[in-house]
């Protein structure tokens, strides 16, 4: 029996021995009884220093552990139940060693009287842990700090990470973000698109093509441009799920879209410059061809002492008055783009002033009919009465010059509410529905205006426009290719009018209310 007793012991030493793992046992004050041989290959104490000292457990936890894990393992024993908890432990070496502790109470009548257990050496997990909390933790940070909202999905739609702008893209509440349903998410995105069939028609074709890549321009109904990108996530050569990221490129695109307006505006500026050029040189040069003939003419008849005939004077003259209202508008052109063109306030009676601009007319253009409509009251503006006389000469001269020969015009002014309408209407070319909105702009003519039909350097609307505003009116158009133009110009009336008692004006407002031939 001692034999077999011996032998006995012998094996369950050895089995002891055998796990990894230090087997031990204290009594109630924490004084071990008894510790297996792996202590000293974990820990490098020999076994006598563990059995001898009194406190071995407690003079070697690691400082941060000695007050926690003592008092966790004493409660636990009082109340006589098991237990196990992690700690660290100071090895010979100066090293740290993490224990796992799994830990019997033995209790006699409800009070423990020993603890038995096994410590397992868990630093290779721990470390391994750590490392994968610091992955996942670098992940995080790298996911928070990206501009793009990212979101990880597997391919039954369950959400395995995104991150914060993602969440901030989309405006979606934090609990939905936590459920990690991506059915339900995509139900609160879709709604927010503009383009939704076309994207949902996407969507499903990268899902059902797994190994696809993607890029999609998503048009939000708040006016957010997004570019979706999306590629396959994989695990080894599986592929485990999708990624899917979003990039909110709304100021670049309208950056773009600026850049893009702008090089259009250049080339038309390059391009109204160019034809301004061509226009400029013909305009220019066509009065001086006959005024440099009627010039040599009078020469001729100066050197042979014979009389001078009287239409050469006058034709010679009207060049140099066509040239003269060219280098006019320049001018003018120029006083406005600096601000320095000047406006005189004086009282204006519009009425008079049409009917001197329209008698002033009556001699250049006999081969045209006039119809004035004036008001039957009087109408006084404020106003610089030379500068509202050219925008009327303007518009005048325009429609005699795109009217046809026998073509009416038409004059009316008139009281409308606290403003004085003014409209000039012809039965000329008209202007295509697309060049109206530049009608106004410095150098533009209507691309159905020939420059070897019609002069003109494409200034004088440009100047009545400004003319118009700066009195405080405005200036538009209505017209009809083939069927003629109407201009019309409004200007705020005077609160107290001046009565006009001009004889002009008797003597005019008859004949000038019926059509005159011109």
């Amino acid at each position: 029996m001692a034999r077999e007793l011996t032998r006995t012991q012998r094996l369950h030493e050895e089995l002891i021995d055998a796990i990894d793992g230090i087997v031990w046992e204290t009594d109630a004050s924490f004084r071990f009884t008894f510790v297996s041989k792996q202590a000293e290959r974990l820990l490098g104490y020999p076994i006598e220093k563990w059995m001898n000292e009194p406190d071995f457990w407690l003079s070697h936890l690691y400082p941060d552990d000695r007050d926690w894990a003592p008092a966790f393992c004493m409660k636990a024993a009082t109340e006589c139940r098991p237990h196990e908890f992690e700690y660290r432990m100071l090895a010979a070496d100066g090293s740290t060693v993490w224990l796992r502790d799994i830990v019997t109470v033995i209790s006699e009548n409800g009070v423990f009287r020993q603890l038995r257990g096994i410590m397992v050496d868990v630093t290779a997990q721990r470390q391994a842990r750590e490392e994968l909390e610091h992955s996942v933790s670098l992940l995080r940070a790298t996911l928070d700090s990206t501009a793009d909202g990212v979101i990880v999905l597997t391919q039954d739609w369950r959400v395995t990470a995104f991150n914060g702008r993602f969440q901030e893209l989309w405006n979606i509440p934090q609990p939905l973000m936590e459920a990690r349903d991506g059915k339900v998410l995509s139900a609160i995105m879709l709604p927010q698109i503009v383009n939704r069939e076309h994207i949902q028609e996407r969507t499903q074709l990268l899902l059902s093509t797994p190994e696809m890549e993607g890029m999609d321009v998503l048009e939000l109904v708040d006016g957010r441009i997004i570019e979706r990108y999306s590629r396959p996530q994989r695990l080894g050569d599986t592929i485990v799920g999708r990624v899917w990221s979003y990039r909110d490129v709304t100021a670049e695109r309208r950056a773009q879209a600026e850049s893009e307006r702008l090089l259009r505006e250049a080339r038309e500026a390059v391009r109204v410059r160019d034809d301004f050029l061509s226009i400029a040189s013909h305009e220019l040069k066509t009065p001086l061809t006959p005024l440099k003939l009627h010039l040599q003419v009078l020469k001729r008849h100066q050197a042979s002492e014979q009389p001078i005939p009287g239409q050469h004077t006058e034709k010679a003259l009207a060049q140099v008055a066509r040239l003269s209202g060219l280098i006019n508008d320049l001018l003018d052109t120029s006083r406005i783009q600096a601000g320095r063109l000047e406006l005189r306030q004086e009282p204006v009676s519009l009425r008079e002033l049409t009917h001197e601009v329209l008698t002033d007319l009556r001699t250049d253009s006999p081969h045209h009919t006039l119809v004035y409509e004036e008001p039957s009251k009087p109408l006084v503006i404020q106003g610089d009465r030379s500068r509202l006389a050219q925008v009327l000469v303007n518009l005048l001269e325009n429609a005699l010059k795109y009217s046809p020969t026998g073509g009416t015009i038409r004059v009316h002014v008139e009281r409308e509410g606290e403003q004085a309408h003014v409209s000039v209407a012809d039965s000329g070319i008209g202007i295509p529905p697309d060049q109206k909105a530049l009608l106004f702009e410095r150098f533009f003519r209507a691309r159905n205006a020939p420059i070897s039909g019609f002069g003109g350097l494409g200034l004088g609307l440009y100047i009545c426009r400004d003319i118009v505003e700066r009195h405080g009116g405005r200036i538009w158009v209505e017209s009809e290719v083939g069927k003629g133009s109407t201009f019309h110009f409004t200007l705020p009336g005077l609160e107290n009018e001046v009565a006009e008692a001009s004889p002009a004006d008797t003597e005019a407002t008859q004949p000038e209310t019926a059509p005159h031939p011109r």
